[in-house]
């Protein structure tokens, strides 16, 4: 009863390791990646930008860091409704199969992450900037 999509960004190369599994759907290179997290109920996603339009809509996310600068990105973090495994490299299959199924089976604790993400104030970013910005000028 599991629908997969997988969204591929620009930099993914390897397309053909995706291929011929049954309920997966490839999409490449899409142009508004939000069209497909809006509907989905869990996300495993990379620890850079994304993790912001993730909380954004408030879709609960598994996280696995791509490379070592994305280890200093502390938003993707469990107070902020993500569970953040680490780099995903290092992370055994057996580790994301664990969390993959606990949150499967965790509503409660989907809906405790999705609250957690709308808790943060991420659409109000450039009126608090423009405010700091006056406040500095004015001082």
């Amino acid at each position: 009863g599991i629908k997969i999509n997988v969204v591929t960004g620009f930099g993914y190369r390897q397309h053909e390791s995706l291929q011929g599994f049954p309920l997966v759907s490839i999409h490449e290179n899409t142009k508004c990646i939000s069209d497909h997290m809006v509907t989905a109920d869990l996300i495993f996603t990379s620890a850079g930008r994304t993790v912001y339009e993730v909380a954004s809509l408030g879709v609960p996310a598994i996280v696995l860091s791509q490379n070592a600068r994305e280890q200093t990105h502390f938003f993707a973090s469990e107070q902020h409704g993500f569970v953040n495994l680490g780099m995903g490299n290092c992370v055994s299959e057996t580790q994301i199969r664990e969390e993959f199924n606990c949150l499967c089976d965790g509503f409660e604790k989907r809906q405790i992450m999705s609250s957690r993400m709308k808790q943060v104030d991420l659409r109000g970013g450039r009126q608090r900037v423009q405010r700091l910005i006056r406040n500095i000028l004015e001082e």
